[in-house]
Formats: structure tokens, sequence, C-alpha cells
């Protein structure tokens, strides 16, 4: 049965939610954002709504509405994709948009490095320059907005937060599972994660935590069963992150997709303990400095790494004491007495990628 058939089932009939929770769960396609999250087709969407925004004349209403600073423009304005009047982040009684701290509850775990949140509350006025303290014509009425496949529901804003209401839903619909549950492709695009506190942890195959931070990998860490490796882990590397550390969950992914790393970091890429790393973005880097890198971290047999270049280096003419083998798009080198490494040029899909590969000498 398809799973948002079953949750809305669920929530219609409270005498089969038991079941439900018990019955084992599939799902394709799970993706995670501050204010909505995507289960296969279905989005389940939070905004909020401010009445009082959407009646003013910078929103086509029929009254004029000032600031202290200025009037608004005479004339039709809307932020793209969001209806009038409806904004994706929670405010205060004056407007301003709520620090990502602030909305931090018991439990939830922040994906993104402190440093990144350091703004003041107030600091940035929201993109509709309004107060809603300053309009004495009508009242201010804010409601919460859920939408689901279509389907709209609302509440008084007054009664909870946007924040509040995401961290319910999961719950609702994911926590105090006591029944085995998949999860193939699993999506982190949220800088704070709202997760169950309470059930089994799903089986998760695939995980892509968009960029890397070492907090983000302890959050994925703790909600994600162990019992079965990922499939993948892919990930992009923020350009001013120092160095990509290693982590438990590299051990248990058989392979880690990295869409781009600056050379800095490509000592510590080879210290990782995943077995396959491929890097998928066209990158510029010297082959005999590669060779170096990897006869110093002495990688177990069995590693494979696959690097997309920007072009070839005739690999034939390459010096090194533990060349064993070589030709223009191949060589092979000794490692140790019992493994030889091979780095090879091979092309997919008219690409050309470097290959480094582990053998036993046997």
């Amino acid at each position: 049965m398809e799973p948002n058939f079953r949750f809305n089932l669920a929530l219609k009939i409270p005498s089969i939610r038991r079941a439900e929770k018990a019955a084992p769960l599939y799902i394709k396609h799970l993706d995670l954002h501050d204010t909505r999250f995507v289960v296969n087709e279905t989005e389940y969407k939070i905004r909020v709504f401010r009445e009082c925004q959407a009646k003013t004349k910078k929103f086509g209403g029929d009254w004029a509405v000032q600031t202290k600073n200025k009037p608004f423009p005479v004339g039709l304005y809307q932020v793209p994709g969001i209806p009038r009047g409806e904004v994706n982040y929670d405010f205060d009684e004056y407007g301003y948009k709520i620090n990502l701290d602030e909305s931090i509850q018991p439990g939830d775990k922040l994906l993104t490095e402190a440093a990144n949140l350091n703004w003041r509350r107030g600091s940035k006025v929201d993109e509709l320059e309004y107060e809603c303290q300053e309009k004495n014509a009508r009242p201010c009425n804010h409601y919460i907005r859920l939408y689901v496949s279509g389907c709209k529901y609302q509440f008084p804003y007054t009664n909870m937060k946007m924040y509040q209401l995401m961290r319910r839903l999961l719950t609702v619909l994911f926590g105090n599972r006591n029944g085995e549950w998949t999860i193939k492709n699993m999506n982190f695009g949220n800088n704070v994660l709202r997760w169950p506190r309470n059930g089994w942890k799903p089986i998760v195959r695939n995980v892509n935590i968009f960029e890397y931070s070492h907090v983000k990998l302890n959050a994925v860490h703790s909600i994600i069963g162990l019992s079965v490796p990922l499939i993948s882990l892919k990930m992009s590397f923020p350009f001013l992150e120092p160095t990509i550390r290693n982590h438990p969950l590299f051990k248990t992914s058989e392979h880690l997709i990295v869409s781009n790393i600056p050379w800095r970091s490509f000592t510590n890429l080879f210290s990782i303990q995943t077995h396959k790393v491929s890097l998928t973005i066209r990158s510029l880097f010297n082959v005999e400095q590669l060779i170096d890198i990897w006869m110093e971290k002495r990688r177990p047999i069995g590693v494979y790494y696959s690097f997309l270049t920007n072009s070839k280096q005739d690999l034939a003419r390459i010096s090194h004491p533990e060349v064993l083998q070589k030709s223009t798009d191949c060589i092979k080198l000794k490692m140790g007495n019992e493994a030889v490494v091979v780095f090879r040029y091979t092309m997919v899909d008219s690409k050309y990628y470097l290959t480094i590969e582990t053998f036993s000498k046997t």
C-alpha cells in the first residue's frame, strides 16, 4: 500500500493506527527540508499566511500601508512560488524572522555549523518590509497553513509555529514505529532535523546530505538503522570547510560520492574508511602527487577511487621507484609486499575518469 495513502487512512481512522505503525513500510524517496518534506510524490508543505499583507497595495489590495522609512510602491508584488501574503518562515510579533537557534526544541538536531547561524534576531527585515504593529486600520490575522496534495488546512498562528507543526507531522507519520521500515533514498536539505525520538530506526539505502559537515553526519548517523550498510552516501564539500574528517558513517557506506573537494583535502579523502569513493565534478590534479599520497596512506586491498578529470596525463612518463608496469593510460606500482595499486584512465559516456584500485599481489 502506498505510504501516503496509509498515513491518510491512519489519521482518519484512529483504530488502525497501531496496526499501521507495526506493518512493514517501504518509502522510495524522503526529502527533508525546514518547512516541507516529500514522501515519494506527495509534498507536505507549511506556510504562514499574513492576511494583513495580502491586502496591502504592494500585494494588489485596496489600501496603502506605510513603513517607518518609505511607502510601499503601488502595484502587484509577490514572492516567486509563494501565494500573496504567505511566507515560508516563522516570525515574531513585529514580522521579523525568528533566529533558527530559537526554533530548536528538545530532541532536534542542528545540521548547520553554529558559525553559519550568527545573525541577530531582528537584524534582517523580511521581504515584505512591513511591521504588523504599524497597521491600525484592520486586525492583523496570521494563520499557519499545511498543504498536502493540493489540500489546504489552516490553523491560527497563535497556537503553533511552523517548526512545531513540522516536528508534530514527522512524529505522527514516522514516530513510534515498531515494524521494520526502509527508505530507499533519503535527502537532508534542512538546517534542523526534527526527527521523532521514539520507535524503530529506518533502514536507509542511499543518503544525500548535500553540504558536508561533521555535525550533519552525526545527526544522520543517530537516526538510521545501521544493521544494513548504506549503498551510497552523497555530499558536496563547502569551499570554506578546512578538511574532511573520518566518521563512522563512512565505514558503514559502500560508496561515497563527492561532487567537489579542494586539493588541500585530497590527503584526508584518502584516509576515510569507505572502500569505494567517486569524485563526480571535473578536477585538475597531478597524478604523481596522487601516487605519493596513496603510497603514503597505504590503502587496503579492495579500495577503489574514481575521479572525473579535465584532461589526461601521459602515465608512461611518470618515474617512481615502485613502478611495475606502465603505459600511456595505465601505471601499476608495488605497494608493500602483498599489494599493488593501479592508476588507470577509463572512458564512460565520453568522459574520462582516473581510477585507482588496490589489488592483492598474488
